[in-house]
């Protein structure tokens, strides 16, 4: 749980957008445009109709022209796309109804069928390099389009009660996204084909013989995500769900690890790893300072591959894959041994058998005032002992407080003592909530109930009911001050997109990061006919130019 080793975290079987993915596969999901009503420029209404074995499933679209400078900030009012994910049938009512609410994405309200409220943006760079090529007769320069790996981007997905969507817990027994996040991936996954229809209606206005996107590029890119320094209150206030995920991947991990690999195993592994290697090793992107090159990550996978057939090849008892973990730690810098997880995973997928239906839990808490102080104190000084260690007496312990912008709506970093505002600050300092609780646990009798504590320090409340309801579970803290002059927020981003099951980030700064979902996913012509799914789709090759690519792009 150190931020170091959850800014490695890669995407594995676990992940929410694969998980989805594997079910639409597995049931074979029908997905088809049921209205559209676009002008030339794109601007108009669009629904799709998704059939699930369970129930029927609509995704509504109000696409608008580009005016001005797009931004993903939660408080843009300009935006190129809004859409809904609903069930049962987006009627012309339903459109009009959230036609009025979305725009108000902060305060407006959905109905009881909506389920995600979404807005996006297309690339100003790709989704017009693509237009204007199509539109030109010839298909796009995929090694430019590479550079993103997507059209269109989103930066959130509002869902679970917010803003009255349905909540989660709502859904019955056979609903098909009842998992955690099923239905934002969902959301994702839909705007990546709206992308793609978007473009080729444009296209096609200006020019009634421009083709559409050939099939291998429609497959190569995905959906773009953009996400920012939020997500650190996201993780700290969510520490249930972030114990399930990442609890699960240990024990499918655990199991991994004791295998034998016989011949089989091997030349899957194999297959898998070449496949990865030369995915990252096309990999363009700029990870600037705060991730490992993709060129070191390739260079790493091909030092596994020669290891794995010196050590295991022509061997009668190969060593577990264990041995292997062991060594790459001693080797390498952690997302490509974390990478190494995710690969074997992918060789193993019985080992993840199982525990998708742990990542459902219960975020519910409350205090236990009858609990003795001694118990209370017993508790810190066993599962908090990396909070007792930390250091606060430094100034720069303490340099920043986290609150959110009354203007913006957003999280922001303000530093303490310049700022006049530090009233407002936001509790996710653990570490420091817990020595401040330590320190008035000691003037209390041992036998004394935790109420007569917080009858006297109620501002304790919220750490006493924290540390009651999670601290026995391994992976619900993160062992980190946020509050550090050297703490980058971009380690609980990371870890938030590999449950999410993000493959590509683009660094833009410490608290700010791009990302790609479902680049390589199967169309809805594939999903239809159930083929695609696992792994198979996850490292793409770079489509070669298709015929009509013309040099003069």
């Amino acid at each position: 749980m150190q931020p170091e080793r959850l800014s490695a975290l890669k995407q594995t079987r676990l992940s929410f957008a694969r998980l989805l993915l594997d079910k639409m596969v597995e049931e074979e999901w029908e997905i088809t445009v049921e209205r559209s009503d676009l002008d030339e420029r794109g601007v108009g209404r669009l629904v799709y109709r998704i059939e699930t074995p369970s129930r029927r499933l609509s995704f509504g679209v109000f696409s608008h022209d580009p005016d001005g400078e797009n931004t993903d900030r939660i408080v843009a009012d300009n935006w190129d796309m809004w859409g809904f994910l609903c069930e049962g049938r987006a009627t012309p009512e339903l459109m009009e109804s959230q036609f009025e609410e979305l725009p108000s994405v902060r305060d407006g309200r959905a109905t009881p069928e909506i389920l995600i409220w979404t807005r996006a943006n297309r690339s100003s760079r790709f989704f017009g390099h693509v237009v204007d090529s199509l539109a030109a007769g010839h298909q796009p320069d995929v090694e430019f389009c590479a550079q993103g790996g997507y059209l269109m981007r989103s930066s959130g997905y509002y869902g679970n009660g917010l803003n009255g969507t349905k909540e989660f817990r709502a859904m019955d027994g056979d609903h098909p996204l009842k998992r955690p996040y099923m239905a934002q991936m969902l959301s994702v996954y839909l705007l990546r084909i709206f992308s793609y229809d978007l473009a080729e209606h444009i296209a096609s206005a200006r020019n009634d013989d421009a083709p559409a996107i050939d099939y291998e590029i429609k497959r190569y890119l995905g959906t773009g995500n953009s996400s920012g320094i939020g997500i650190v209150h996201y993780v700290v206030n969510h520490p249930q769900l972030i114990d399930a995920w990442l609890r699960a991947r240990e024990v499918a991990l655990a199991r991994v690890k004791g295998i034998r690999p016989g011949p089989e195993d091997r030349d899957r592994f194999g297959t898998i790893l070449a496949d990865a290697r030369r995915w990252f090793a096309e990999d363009e992107s700029d990870t600037k300072e705060y991730f490992l090159s993709k060129d070191r990550i390739a260079a790493g996978l091909e030092r596994i591959g020669r290891r794995v057939a010196r050590r295991y090849e022509g061997v009668e008892t190969p060593p577990t894959w264990e041995r292997l973990c062991e060594w790459a730690e001693a080797e390498f810098a952690a997302e490509t041994v974390e990478l190494l997880h995710s690969l074997l995973l992918d060789t193993h997928p019985e080992t993840c058998r199982g525990l998708a239906s742990s990542l459902t839990v219960s975020e519910r808490s409350d205090v236990a005032p009858e609990m003795s102080v001694a118990t209370l104190r017993s508790i810190v000084d066993e599962h908090y002992e990396w909070a007792l260690d930390i250091d606060l007496s430094e100034p720069e312990s303490r340099r920043y407080f986290w609150y959110r912008s009354i203007d913006s709506e957003e999280p922001r970093l303000g530093i303490r003592g310049e700022h006049d505002y530090e009233e407002y600050g936001l509790p996710i300092d653990i570490a420091r909530q817990v020595q401040a609780l330590d320190a008035d646990l000691g003037a209390y009798d041992a036998a004394a109930p935790v109420a007569d504590l917080l009858f006297d320090h109620p501002d304790h409340r919220s750490i006493v009911e924290r540390v009651q309801t999670v601290h026995d579970l391994p992976y619900a803290e993160v062992r980190t001050n946020p509050l550090d002059a050297e703490f980058v927020p971009l380690s609980m981003i990371s870890c938030l997109k590999a449950i999410w099951g993000i493959q590509k980030a683009h660094p833009k700064s410490q608290g700010w990061v791009r990302g790609t979902f479902y680049q390589g996913a199967p169309l809805p012509v594939d999903v239809r006919n159930g083929e695609g799914g696992g792994v198979d789709w996850l490292y793409p090759s770079r489509p070669a130019r298709a015929p009509h690519w013309r040099e003069d792009t």
